[in-house]
C-alpha cells in the first residue's frame, strides 16, 4: 500500500483490518487470491474489492498511486521505496500454501534428478523471501 493511506508500518496486517479498505486483488486463478478469499470467509467479512486483475504489476501500480491495498504473492517483486509491505495474517498466522514435490517411488528416479530436490529448496530459499518482509 502507498504510505498516503495512513496505515503506518507493520510487519503483519490481519485480514479483519482490511474489511473496509479498497483492495486491489488478483483474479481467482491465483492461489494467493483463493487463500485470501478463504480467510475472508472464515473471518466473515466481505472484502471491499476496488479492482481485480490477472496481472500483479497492474495491482502494484494502482497501489503505488494510492488506489488501495494490493494483495499479491510474496514471489512478486515489489518497489520497497514506493510501497509499505506487510504479510497478511489470519488469527496471527500468515496466509501461505506449502509447496511440495511428489514422486512415485515405484518409478526409478533419473540420475539427473537425484540432487534436484535439494538444489531447488536451496535456490528457493535464496531467491524468494518467504520469511516476513
Amino acid at each position: 500500500w502507498n504510505p498516503s493511506l495512513g496505515l503506518g508500518r507493520a510487519d503483519t496486517i490481519p485480514v479483519s483490518s482490511l474489511r473496509s479498505l479498497p483492495l486491489l486483488l488478483l483474479n481467482a486463478g491465483f492461489a494467493t487470491r483463493r487463500l485470501f478469499d478463504a480467510a475472508c470467509r472464515l473471518e466473515r467479512i466481505e472484502p471491499n474489492v476496488f479492482v481485480e486483475s490477472g496481472a500483479p504489476p497492474t495491482v502494484l501500480a494502482l497501489a503505488e498511486h494510492g488506489h488501495g491495498i494490493a494483495i499479491v504473492p510474496s514471489t512478486v517483486r515489489i518497489n520497497r521505496q514506493a510501497l509499505q509491505i506487510a504479510r497478511v495474517v489470519y488469527r496471527g498466522q500468515p496466509l501461505q500454501s506449502p509447496l511440495v514435490i511428489l514422486w512415485d517411488k515405484r518409478r526409478l528416479l533419473p540420475r539427473y534428478a537425484e540432487g534436484f530436490f535439494e538444489a531447488l529448496a536451496h535456490h528457493m530459499r535464496e531467491v524468494l523471501p518467504i520469511s516476513p518482509p
